[in-house]
Order: structure tokens, then sequence, then C-alpha cells
């Protein structure tokens, strides 16, 4: 009588060992299934906060930027400013401005 408690005892213990770990395992994949759908809404979350705030340009102080650059001319460069290259008599016949 002992020995078939004694094996009722052991069954039953095993059981629950077995049991705990089915139900720890079963746990821990809601946790990381959980985690995931957590991941997922914060994304979306910042998907739609993205579209409703997206940038837009700033077109007016585009062209009134375009408009005071155009000022100088179209042959303002850095090597010759915005009046341009000096037109002489000692300049003809050269390649370059730079050149001798």
């Amino acid at each position: 009588m002992a020995v078939t408690s004694a094996i009722a005892a052991v069954a039953s213990t095993a059981g629950s060992i077995y049991m705990g770990q089915k139900q720890a395992s079963a746990q821990k994949k809601a946790g990381r299934q959980a985690a995931r759908e957590a991941e997922a809404a914060r994304r979306q979350q910042d998907r739609e906060f993205n579209r409703l705030n997206q940038k837009s340009p700033n077109i007016a102080a585009t062209m009134k930027r375009n408009r005071a650059a155009g000022g100088g001319g179209v042959s303002g460069t850095y090597l010759t400013g915005t009046g341009g290259a000096p037109v002489g008599a000692g300049m003809l016949g050269r390649t370059t401005l730079l050149g001798s």
C-alpha cells in the first residue's frame, strides 16, 4: 500500500512539474506575442503621426531667394563676381579668364 501511494505521489509531482513547464512555455509565448503586437501598434502610430504632420516646402521663401540671387545676373560666378567678366581690348584672344 505504501508503495502504491509513493508511486501515486511521484506521478502526481511529475504531472505537476510537466504542467508547470507547459504553462511557463505558454506564458513566454504569450509575452512574445504581446511584445510583437505592441511594436506593430507603435509603428502604426508613428506612420499615422508622420502622415498627419507631413512637411511641405516653403515655396514663397524659395522663390524670394531665387529672385534675390537672380539680381546678380546670370553671368555671376565665384571667379568673376556678379558683374561678370570684364571685356577689354587686352582680353581678346585669350581662352580663359585665368590664362595668360
